[in-house]
């Protein structure tokens, strides 16, 4: 007894695993769409060009050193036209030589070396959110695929439903002929439409087949016949939008901050400390014949004037704002398209609502003639040719209940979509 509790335990756990397995939910699909697109990789790289770039800026913080070599020869070099006793100034030669390892160590520029590290993090955070854009923009195609699949999914479901119905209604007719109750022609009715719906049920699985196969290939995970797709309405209280584009429309224009700052930098004061090490002929004595070595050293200000009286950081600042204008612009366009379309989604969805009130109406008066014209049937009031009708009178009134709930379940995700939630 003790065994068989744990075999029955042991079962419903794998049920309950093999279940969680076989239902996927849209966002899922979102969630796995967007890890398994060759897009999500970008992040990584961008992340590390960024990474990169900093190292680089970094590097300025340290010595810059340079070799540098000269070999001259000259018309002419300095002498002293003065004649004294026992004492002659030899000119220098004319072929000339200089070796020099010159060193440059920044105290400080202006704080131009962070402001084009802020800027490399702020290009970082656009690329990274024109990725989120991309990534974001394959849901609704996930979407298109994943309630195409519920619908031939709900459709299968109906078609078989209906055909089971039909066989019970022709085995029964059947037996009636037999009897001689009913007439052959009724038979052959019934045995024609379970064709047609044979027809119906093979259309929809090859159109079942292709959404699964598109969801299999965008999400990277295997899902086939046996998946269950869970659905639950998404209705949206707020209407606020939260698209990513918006997010960055705002990452743009704060590059263009970042570039603000930049330009202010550059014309700031910049002081440097200096060294020369060198070697040639001559040396720091023009006038020595001989190679030596020598040393400079020493601090460097330099003040840049010229976009005082150019005015090239006035204009740089201009463009820079006329940019931001632009961006403006552009985020107000985005808003007032996205309202457009929420406005006419929120339109669909209660005009789907009605539908699916409507349809649900229908089908329980469809039913009910249904159920009389089968009674009329089976006392051989009416032929299998009436009975038909109803029959695909209800049945069409499932189909459409099952088109319009698939498209008002779209509808309101299409809505999310938009809105960005």
């Amino acid at each position: 007894m003790k065994s068989s509790i744990i075999c029955l335990g042991l079962w419903l756990a794998m049920s309950t695993v093999s279940w969680a397995q076989t239902t996927l939910s849209l966002e899922e699909c979102y969630r796995q769409a967007e890890q398994h697109n060759p897009q999500a990789g970008q992040r990584r790289l961008i992340q590390e060009a960024t990474d990169l770039q900093i190292k680089l800026l970094n590097r300025g913080y340290m010595p810059q050193s340079r070799l540098n070599g000269q070999a001259t020869w000259q018309s002419e070099v300095t002498s002293v036209p003065i004649k004294l006793p026992n004492f002659e100034i030899t000119p220098p030669p004319k072929d000339q030589y200089k070796l020099t390892l010159d060193v440059t160590q920044s105290i400080w520029d202006g704080g131009l070396t962070q402001k084009q590290k802020t800027i490399a993090l702020a290009n970082q955070q656009v690329e990274q959110q024109k990725v989120t854009v991309d990534l974001f923009q394959i849901r609704e195609q996930v979407s298109g695929l994943f309630f195409g699949a519920l619908f031939s999914q709900r459709q299968l479901r109906n078609f078989e439903i209906l055909q089971k119905e039909l066989l019970a209604k022709l085995e029964k007719t059947k037996a009636s002929v037999q009897n001689g109750i009913a007439i052959r022609a009724n038979v052959l009715a019934l045995e024609a439409r379970l064709l047609e719906v044979e027809q119906q049920l093979l259309e929809t699985q090859k159109r079942q087949a292709a959404a699964l196969e598109g969801l299999s290939l965008l999400t990277g995970q295997t899902v086939d016949t046996k998946t269950t797709f869970a659905t639950e309405s998404q209705t949206t209280n707020s209407l606020d939008v939260t698209r990513p584009e918006l997010q960055l429309f705002e990452t743009q224009k704060q590059v263009l901050t970042q570039n603000e700052r930049l330009i202010r930098a550059k014309n700031l004061p910049k002081l440097s400390a200096f060294a020369t090490a060198g070697y040639g002929r001559p040396g720091l004595n023009f006038l020595a014949t001989n190679f030596q070595t020598y040393f400079i050293g020493g601090i460097q200000l330099q003040i840049p004037l010229t976009h005082w009286y150019t005015n090239t950081q006035g204009i740089e600042t201009q463009q820079l704002r006329v940019n931001q204008q632009r961006i403006d612009k552009q985020r107000e366009s985005f808003l007032l398209g996205t309202q457009v379309k929420v406005a006419n989604q929120r339109q669909e969805i209660s005009r789907l609502e009605a539908l699916v009130a409507s349809d649900q109406k229908l089908i329980e008066l469809r039913g009910t003639i249904r159920k009389a014209s089968e009674s009329q049937l089976d006392n051989g009031i009416i032929t299998a040719s009436d009975y038909l009708t109803e029959v695909d009178n209800e049945d069409m009134a499932r189909q459409n209940l099952i088109l319009h709930e698939t498209q008002l379940l779209q509808a309101q995700n299409n809505l999310k979509l938009l809105l960005g939630h």
